[in-house]
């Protein structure tokens, strides 16, 4: 992030992650369903470690607080209001697709380790693997959703 225009560019498409990811934390508080909660978690509070980076490097926490306060607000929201899109996130279509994130985001954590430890080829292995298998399981889950 060089700019400021970079910098509100990366924290829109953090802030929309965190939308969602509060979305799904709410409604898989209210429906006490399991996935949702870690599936809001993955997606919503991890790239709240960004706000943290951008904090510690430039020491500038109003970005960490905005994100945050996304991701409280969306959560509290789903929790107070009955909802479509609540009804939504607790499909079993929803599930299908948030295994499917889990797969790849585990492919990608793999692959990492692998790659950090030397192994550039299962690193490749382990990371398309988990993105090839965890798209399939995605890609399910819309097509649930969709009713075909």
């Amino acid at each position: 992030m060089n700019t400021s225009l970079d910098a509100i560019f990366v924290l829109a498409l953090l802030g929309f992650l965190q939308l969602w990811g509060g979305l799904a934390l709410g409604a898989g508080l209210w429906g006490r369903k399991l996935l949702p909660v870690l599936w809001g978690l993955l997606i919503g509070a991890a790239p709240l470690y960004l706000g943290v980076e951008r904090g510690l490097a430039l020491g500038s926490w109003a970005a960490l607080a905005g994100q945050a306060a996304i991701l409280l607000a969306s959560a509290a929201w789903m929790l107070a209001r009955p909802s479509r899109l609540r009804a939504a996130l607790l499909k079993p279509g929803a599930h299908t697709l948030m295994i499917g994130t889990f797969l790849m985001a585990g492919g990608a954590v793999l692959g990492a380790l692998f790659f950090r430890f030397g192994s550039e080829p299962l690193s490749l292995v382990a990371g398309g693997a988990g993105f090839i298998f965890g798209s399939m399981w995605f890609g399910a889950g819309i097509k649930q959703l969709r009713g075909k």
